[in-house]
Order: C-alpha cells, then sequence, then structure tokens
C-alpha cells in the first residue's frame, strides 16, 4: 500500500486510490509551499512500537499505512544519531504549513505516532529553511512545554558538564601532570554529539591523563633506583610495579621482571649458598655451614620455593647434605603440601628426593599423606612419576599393597587389610569379593590404557593381577582394548607378563595388532631382561607364521650381529633353533611358557609351527657363521650359539665344518704370540664338541662327519704338534674314541710315533692319550663307507 504524505492535496489523493471526488476544504500554505515542502514525506512507526496499539482512526487521522516501510525506519534511526537532541526537537515542532498549526498534537502523542523523514533533498534546502526561521513562528504555532522543557534540561546539563572539565583541569594542573599539554589541544565539544556521550568521553580522556601521570612517575622512581642496566637488587618484600618494556632491550626486560618477583634478593643471595654447597671437592664443616646458612634463608618458605624451577634445586641439595634435623624440619613443612608437590613440574623432584634420603618414619609420612589419592595421582602427568619412583624403589612389601589396594575398590581404601601380602591372598581369604574386585580394577585401567602411565611398573603389576583372575569375557574386552599398548610394557616382569597373557588369549586380529605395534621396536624388546619372554611367546602360540616372518623374523635378520651379541638376544635365537632347551633355558621360564600351551586360539602344532619358523631363519644364520667364523670359534659368550646354528640348521652345513677345519689345520707352534685353536680355551670346545656331536650323525646314518672333514684339512703329521699341549691331546682322545674305525686307525698312525715323548709329559691330557694308545678299547669300532 502506498504511504501518504502531508504535502499531497485531496484532489492528489483521490486520483491516487481511485475514489470518487468530494467537497472537501482544506487550508494551504498562506506563504505558498517551498522547496523544502514539495517531497513527499513517507510516515512510518517508530521501531519500539508495535502496529496493533493505534486505533485505526488514528491511523486514518495521521495518514498511516498498515505495511510500514522498514528501509525508511532503519535510515531515520541511523540519521538520527548524527543531529542533536535539541535540534532534532525544534525541526520536528516546527509547522510548514497553516494546515498544520490546527493539527499540532501534544510532544507525546507526536513521539509516540508519527515520524517523519525527508529523503533526496533537492534544491538549497539550507537557504529556504534559514528564511523560514527568520519570518518566525505564525501565530497559534507555540511550541509545547515539552520541548521548552527539553531546552532547559539540555542547557542546564550542557553548564555543568563544562563546569566538571573545568575542575578536573584545573586538578590536573595542581599536579603538573606532564600530559596536560595534550587537554589544552582538546576540540570543543560539538554539538551534534548526545551529551551522555560526551561527558563520558571527558571523563574517559581524563581517567587516561591521569594514569599516564601515575606511570611517568613511577618510571622516574625505577630510574632513580636502576640507575643503569646493571643487575642490582631490590629489598625483599618489597613489590615493585611492572613497567613498560617497549623502550628496553632484553636484558633489561629480563631485570625488570626478575626484581617484580617475591623475595628476589633472597633467592639471589641463596643460590651464592647454593652454588657453593653443591661443590663435590667441599669440606664437611663448610658444607655444614652452608646448609645452616641456606636453611636459616629459606626457613618458611620451603612450599613455596619448592615449585619453581631454580628454587626447587636449592631445596632438593639442602635435602641432600642438610643434617637429620634440617631434612626433618624440611618435611614438616611440606608435609600438607605433599600432594599438590607432586602434581608440579619441579615440586615432585623435592618429593622424590625427600623418599631418597628421608629415613624410614619421613617415607611413611608421606605414604599416609598419599594413601586414597593414589588413583587420581596415578592419572596426572607429573605426580604418576612421583607414584612409580615410591612404587618401583622405596615401598616394602606392605606398603606397595596398600598403593594397589586403592585400585581394588573403595573399601580397601577405607578398611586396609593387615594380613594379606598380595592379591592371591586377598582373594583367597574373601572369595566372594573377586567379581568386584576385578570390576573396580577393569574400569580404573581402562581409563590408563591411552596414557604415559602405561609405562610405569605399577599398572603392569596391576594388568599382571588383572589377567591371572580375569575370565571370558571381561578379559577379552580388557585385551581388545591393551592390544595397542603393549609394547609400552614388555621392558617389566610384570608388564611381559601381562603382554603374554594378550597373546595366549587374544583372538587371531588382537594378536596381528599386537605384532603391528612391535614394528620397528623388535631389536629393543629382544635386549630386554623380560621382553625376550615376549618374543618366545609369539613364537609359541601365532599360527600365522608369514605375519611373524614379515615383523620379527626380518627385523632379527637384519640386526643379527647385534642380537647375537646380547645374552637376552641369543635366547631368542637358540628358541627358533632349539625351542624349551633345557641347556639354554631355566625350568622357570619353560614353566611361565607351559602356561599358554592349552590357549583356545592356537589350532597348529607346536613342531609344524617352530619348523616353519626355522627354515625361514636357517639361509641367513649358517650365512652369518661363514662371514664371522674366525671370531666366533674363539668368542666364549658365542660358542654355544655357533654349535647350535651348525648342527640344528635345516640347510647343509658343511661349509661352516670346513671354515672351521680351515682354522685348525693352520701350523701349530706352543708359546706363539697368536693362540692356535687347538691350545684356545675356546677353540678347543668348539672341535671337541663338533667331534662328539659325529656319534650322532653317525646314527642318523649321515654321509658328512666333521671328523673326516678335519682329517682331509690337516696336513698329515700335524696331529703329531698337537700333542705338546694338554687340550690337543684331549682333541685326539676325542677323535680315538669316535665309533669310526677309518678316523680312529688314520689318527693313531699318526700317533704311534711319539709313544716315548708323551712318557715325558706331565700333563693329564698326554698320559689319557698314551693309555689310549696302548690299550685300545677291546670293542670292535663300526665300520662306516665314507
Amino acid at each position: 500500500m502506498d504511504t501518504i504524505s502531508y504535502s499531497e492535496t485531496p484532489n492528489q489523493r483521490r486520483k491516487k486510490s481511485g475514489s470518487p471526488k468530494k467537497n472537501r476544504s482544506m487550508r494551504g500554505h498562506p506563504e505558498g509551499n517551498s522547496i523544502l515542502h514539495k517531497e513527499k514525506l513517507k510516515m512510518t512507526l517508530p521501531s519500539m512500537i508495535k502496529d496493533d496499539s493505534i486505533s485505526p482512526s488514528k491511523k486514518k487521522k495521521h495518514g498511516l499505512s498498515d505495511n510500514l516501510d522498514d528501509s525508511t525506519d532503519k535510515y531515520y534511526t541511523h540519521k538520527s544519531k548524527h543531529f542533536d537532541l535539541t535540534e532534532n526537537l525544534l525541526d520536528r515542532s516546527t509547522p510548514d504549513s497553516l494546515g498544520e498549526i490546527s493539527s499540532i498534537a501534544h510532544m507525546s502523542e507526536m513521539t509516540m505516532h508519527t515520524t517523519g523523514i525527508r529523503k533526496n533533498r533537492k534544491g538549497d534546502v539550507t537557504f529556504e529553511k534559514a528564511v523560514q526561521r527568520a519570518r518566525g513562528t505564525p501565530d497559534g504555532a507555540e511550541k509545547s512545554f515539552a520541548v521548552k522543557n527539553t531546552n532547559k534540561i539540555s542547557q542546564e546539563t550542557k553548564e555543568k558538564s563544562k563546569k566538571l572539565l573545568d575542575e578536573e583541569l584545573e586538578l590536573c594542573t595542581k599536579e603538573n601532570s606532564p600530559a596536560i599539554k595534550k587537554h589544552d589541544s582538546i576540540k570543543p565539544l560539538e554539538r551534534k554529539k548526545s551529551i551522555k556521550l560526551q561527558i563520558k568521553q571527558a571523563a574517559k580522556k581524563l581517567k587516561g591523563l591521569k594514569t599516564k601521570g601515575n606511570l611517568e612517575k613511577s618510571r622516574n622512581l625505577q630510574k632513580k633506583k636502576l640507575p643503569d642496566a646493571s643487575h642490582s637488587m631490590l629489598h625483599d618484600d618489597t613489590m615493585v610495579k611492572k613497567a613498560k618494556t617497549k623502550d628496553m632491550n632484553w636484558k633489561d626486560r629480563r631485570t625488570a621482571s626478575r626484581i617484580a618477583k617475591n623475595h628476589y634478593q633472597l633467592i639471589q643471595n641463596s643460590k651464592l649458598i647454593w652454588e657453593q654447597l653443591r661443590k663435590k671437592d667441599l669440606s664437611d664443616q663448610k658444607r655444614i655451614e652452608h646448609c645452616t646458612e641456606l636453611y636459616t634463608g629459606v626457613k618458611g618458605k620451603i612450599a613455596e620455593f619448592s615449585l619453581a624451577h631454580d628454587t626447587a634445586r636449592m631445596i632438593q641439595c639442602l635435602i641432600k647434605y642438610g643434617t637429620a634435623i634440617q631434612k626433618a624440619s624440611v618435611l614438616d613443612e611440606i608435609k600438607d603440601s605433599i600432594v599438590n608437590l607432586c602434581k608440579s613440574k619441579y615440586g615432585k623432584f623435592v618429593v622424590m628426593k625427600m623418599m631418597k634420603y628421608g629415613n624410614k618414619f619421613q617415607r611413611s609420612l608421606i605414604l599416609k599423606q598419599l594413601h586414597g589419592k593414589v588413583v587420581k595421582l596415578i592419572r596426572h602427568k607429573e605426580s604418576s612419576e612421583v607414584i612409580e619412583n615410591v612404587f618401583a624403589e622405596y615401598a616394602t612389601g606392605p606398603q606397595k599393597l596398600t598403593l594397589l589396594e586403592e585400585f581394588y575398590g573403595p573399601s580397601f581404601v577405607l578398611f586396609q587389610t593387615q594380613t594379606a601380602k598380595s592379591l592371591d591372598q586377598i582373594i583367597e581369604e574373601q572369595p566372594n569379593k573377586k567379581e568386584i574386585i576385578l570390576s573396580n580394577m577393569k574400569e580404573t585401567l581402562l581409563s590408563l590404557i591411552d596414557k604415559e602411565v602405561l609405562l610405569h611398573s605399577m599398572v603392569h603389576r596391576l594388568f599382571f593381577e588383572f589377567f591371572n583372575y580375569a575370565e571370558g569375557k571381561m578379559k577379552t574386552e580388557m585385551i581388545e582394548a591393551l592390544r595397542e599398548g603393549c609394547v609400552n610394557m614388555v621392558h617389566t616382569r610384570e608388564g611381559a607378563r601381562a603382554v603374554m597373557h594378550c597373546l595366549w588369549h587374544g583372538t587371531a586380529k588382537d594378536r596381528k595388532v599386537i605384532l603391528k605395534s612391535f614394528k620397528t621396536h623388535i631389536l629393543k624388546i629382544c635386549k630386554e631382561q623380560y621382553g625376550f619372554l615376549v618374543m618366545l611367546a609369539v613364537f609359541d602360540c601365532v599360527d600365522d607364521t608369514k605375519i611373524v616372518q614379515k615383523i620379527i623374523l626380518d627385523e632379527i635378520l637384519q640386526s643379527l650381529s647385534e642380537i647375537a651379541d646380547d645374552q637376552y638376544g641369543r635366547k631368542v635365537l637358540f628358541y627358533i633353533l632349539e625351542p624349551r632347551d633345557p641347556v639354554h633355558f631355566h625350568p622357570d621360564v619353560r614353566h611361565i611358557l607351559e602356561l599358554g600351551d592349552k590357549n583356545l586360539t592356537s589350532k597348529k602344532d607346536m613342531s609344524v609351527r617352530h619348523k616353519e619358523l626355522l627354515d625361514q631363519v636357517s639361509p641367513k644364520l649358517i650365512q652369518y657363521v661363514l662371514d664371522n667364523v674366525k671370531d666366533l670359534v674363539f668368542d666364549n659368550t658365542k660358542l654355544l650359539l655357533t654349535l647350535s646354528i651348525i648342527i640344528h640348521v635345516t640347510v647343509d652345513s658343511t661349509a661352516a665344518m670346513e671354515a672351521i677345519a680351515d682354522i685348525a689345520a693352520e701350523p701349530f707352534t706352543t708359546g706363539a704370540d697368536k693362540m692356535h685353536i687347538v691350545e684356545h680355551h675356546v677353540g678347543h670346545l668348539v672341535i671337541k664338541r663338533l667331534i662328539n656331536q659325529d656319534k650322532k650323525r653317525l646314527e642318523k646314518c649321515e654321509e658328512v662327519l666333521f671328523s673326516t672333514i678335519l682329517l682331509e684339512k690337516v696336513p698329515e703329521g700335524s696331529m703329531k704338534s698337537w700333542a705338546a699341549c694338554n687340550r690337543g691331546c684331549l682333541i685326539l682322545v676325542n677323535l680315538i674314541e669316535l665309533e669310526c674305525a677309518e678316523v680312529t686307525e688314520a689318527v693313531t698312525q699318526q700317533l704311534i710315533p711319539i709313544k716315548k715323548s708323551l712318557r715325558k709329559l706331565n700333563f693329564k691330557g698326554a698320559q689319557v692319550l698314551l693309555q689310549k694308545l696302548e690299550n685300545p678299547t677291546s670293542s670292535k669300532p663300526r665300520m662306516i663307507d665314507l
């Protein structure tokens, strides 16, 4: 619907609306219409007034349409912000024509229901407005009382604000503020801004002037106290406000920030004492004096100083070198803050230092402070290190159980067990609580799986105890949640055992995920004191030998020399060659491995599984012996490994035996700088055991014997020189005792000429060899075709 303007004549309205012409008279402007009023004024409602609140008669009277123009309302609201209140009221209250004089409404009615907007003015509006003002107001069109009252109030407000500004400026002048010059350049208040806005802006400027003045004063004070950039010190308990550091270099800023801290002078003096106290070559008397001086300075502030990186080191040094009385005083100050110190990045070291250098009573006091809070502290990154240190290093058996009982349930926190020393005894004494304990442990342990605390031995102990007693679905769910984090647990005894449970009782998918988590860590796991057990469990239970080869065996063979040099790494190789051989594995280790034999997931026979693994590694192992044979036959630690490889690989090992025989064929001279293999304490054992192994080869009717290879490689007559040493005589005895006629006859014929020389030798080997030559065995040697 079109909007209606006061400037339209009745005829124009009728022509627009299409209504029939009526005889209605309306007075026009006696002076004629000016350019200012030729525009059509659209009448819209204010945004605060709803259209429903105006009666239809008033809408018709004031020419208001039902559909208000939103854009006009926004335009008027925007434009009204840029005009003064008084000017707007004067403009709106002045009638423009004689026709409007009779329709002058009260101020409240005018502002409540009508608002005029002039858009796109054309012509010299300013000149027309000035002429209209000069003519004055027509008779009968006086300003309303509301307008006069508003003008009076605004004038009084201006006077009060001006008076307030003058008082504030006089106050700043008296204080001799250097910022007063800036105030002189402040422009006078503009009429177009509202009075409230002007007062707010003036107050903000005055506040800024005062702040800058105070800042200049504080800078002058600091310059007096700090004449240059040197590291001067202020009084201990003084607090210096932080100055702006824009114009300072980095050294000045660092000095200012340090001075602003509490106890600056005390900390600096204490650091000097600490530097002397930490020297290793300090005499006992001087150390006692420095400890006393340091304790006197920090007394009463130890808990506060334990939280900072530099002062915490001073407290640790005091605990380390201080007297028993000083240690007791330090603990007395921090005992109520033990939990907060455990959570601190630097305070945790103070607690661990007290556990290390404190006595039994002091340690028990710290454990008492931790009681009831272990579950929360073990989840915290910093405090978990303290709990692990206390559990692994200093806690006794009952104290460890006290720490672990908090994971069994709330009842064990309130009512501690006095007689039991482990979870086994608790379940044995109270079997009805087994399900409650396991459910509480499961809930707590699941929240620790994705955290760094999975590296701690205390958590490993809890997992191991859980897997010992959990069954069915509860164990399966825990394995599924833990399988990706198993690699973080293999370095401790309980952790390795827990991972073995995951391998034994997990599904094929669980085992695959666990093996993939071991990637790039195989070398380290093989060399771990307990980690190698996990590798043995993998060889025992994983049916998919292809994935074992890709993930584990390939990485082992790439670092074969390094693994062979390590005592635990060799056990991994021994298990592939001779699984559960009592020569290489302790009965306890074999008992642990036997616990997984009854798992329900593995389907393949164990012997088949081990043969597949041995077939995959045999070529690389025999090549390793060939490449390092000269070092292996003289290395005591690798003696058994070398023999095991030659004996048990599934490929032909003749080349390795020939390489050893070539070393034995070298000329032998007693007392030479380089010891011959026959005389060496390790080398002669290699030859003896390979000769003894020929007995088993004869039983299996194998054609290749080390004894025959040795006789072929050693030049004829060289064995006589072996009889000059005790170990050489024992090798010859083994050759004679071998149940092979050709070998025995060949050796005997070479040694008969030296019988007289053997009688002159006093060592035991020569006497045994002489006896074998003079009194051959009554049993006839077995003949074989060579």
